[in-house]
């Protein structure tokens, strides 16, 4: 539910009239709507308590929507930061999110930005390779420090979603594959500078359909077993986000609801802390770009 709509024939957003925002304000504006944005980041929330999974880490996807007034109302509902960049750190930061709650994503992590996340104490590092995991480690020991950090798995599995935002598959750059996992893990869990403490996945946006993720959280769950299994002490798994919304005709994306009942089915057992980044299932639906006819 978002809360835009027309009455007598003129866009409201929360009740106030389009046109009178660009009459104030000028345009092009976008114009967002504090009430979608707080309802959506709540009902997610609710679904995964609902659901009985226990103290769940949400944390906000910037790359979804990195506006400073979307973010800060993000942070005032709880939730952290998914980034990829200092840039978007710095923005998390500046929003009010604490640097507890920020965890780090992203392929091509520079020396400067692992510096400067180091130092900002950020909660998480999500490493996508054995080279990043050694750079960070040495970085982290320089300093003085030990990176708290998950290592990103690829499972190997189709998003069913566009191939240009699908990030799980074999042939897609992100993460490790699992035929890797464990032998990487134990060499980085070896090192002083890093706290390995679990496993990460992301395998696409705009997923309309659970059975990709649940086929995923399978391969995950066995990972977890067989580095337990190998005396690692597995404490969160980060299970990514990109659940889709409707943008058309035909899409029917899979209600929260329906995602906390599968997500909390398919880590039964698990004894981690669960870590969640959605993105556009919170903010695509809560603006409007307004502009100006020429005529």
């Amino acid at each position: 539910m978002d809360h835009f709509q027309i009455i007598d024939g003129v866009m409201h957003a929360e009740d106030v009239p389009l046109s009178r925002i660009a009459d104030e304000v000028g345009s092009p504006v976008y114009v967002y709507s504090q009430a979608t944005l707080v309802r959506h980041a709540q009902v997610f929330r609710e679904a995964l308590t609902k659901a009985g999974i226990e103290n769940p880490h949400i944390a906000f996807a910037i790359k979804a929507n990195p506006n400073l007034a979307v973010l800060k109302v993000l942070a005032g509902e709880g939730y952290g930061a998914d980034v990829v960049s200092a840039g978007e750190m710095n923005r998390a930061l500046a929003a009010g999110v604490p640097a507890k709650d920020i965890v780090f994503s992203g392929v091509g992590k520079s020396a400067e930005e692992m510096v400067a996340a180091l130092k900002a104490g950020i909660g998480q590092f999500n490493i996508e390779s054995e080279e990043e995991g050694r750079e960070l480690a040495a970085i982290a020991e320089t300093l003085g420090r030990r990176a708290d950090a998950v290592l990103r798995i690829n499972p190997d599995v189709d998003a069913q979603t566009n191939a240009k935002i699908s990030t799980g598959k074999a042939e897609n750059k992100f993460g490790l594959g699992l035929h890797q996992a464990q032998g990487i893990y134990a060499r980085l869990a070896a090192l002083p500078g890093l706290n390995m403490r679990g496993v990460a996945l992301h395998i696409g946006s705009q997923l309309l359909n659970l059975e990709p993720l649940e086929t995923a959280f399978g391969k995950i769950g066995k990972l977890i077993a067989d580095l337990r299994n190998s005396g690692h002490s597995i404490t969160h798994v980060d299970l990514g986000g990109g659940l889709g919304v409707r943008y058309k005709e035909g899409d029917h994306p899979p209600h929260p609801d329906e995602y906390g009942e599968m997500v909390a089915r398919a880590t039964k057992g698990w004894n981690v802390q669960l870590m969640f980044e959605p993105g556009r299932v919170i903010c695509g639906n809560a603006g409007v770009l307004v502009t100006k006819v020429i005529r």
